[in-house]
């Protein structure tokens, strides 16, 4: 039997389909879509901090801190 946990939200969700497991499906849908936009939200924080001159950085940078804490306690991984 295979794990989905083990698998990226987007193969997990095709194989919950497949399976017939349709609201699994749609939870590891809507995974995939939290990870694409906590992605894009790292990377707009990411330009934040480390432009030079901005404002906020500080505030930015103390969001990719606790995102990295949150994300490495629940074992995320990118």
């Amino acid at each position: 039997m295979i794990n989905l946990e083990n698998l990226p939200a987007c193969e997990a969700e095709s194989l919950a389909y497949s399976e017939g497991f349709t609201g699994t499906a749609r939870l590891f849908a809507r995974i995939d879509d939290l990870q694409r936009a906590l992605g894009q939200a790292v990377a707009a924080l990411d330009a934040i901090a480390y432009t030079p001159g901005t404002k906020k950085q500080g505030a930015a940078r103390e969001a990719l801190v606790q995102i990295q804490d949150v994300t490495r306690s629940e074992g995320i991984t990118e």
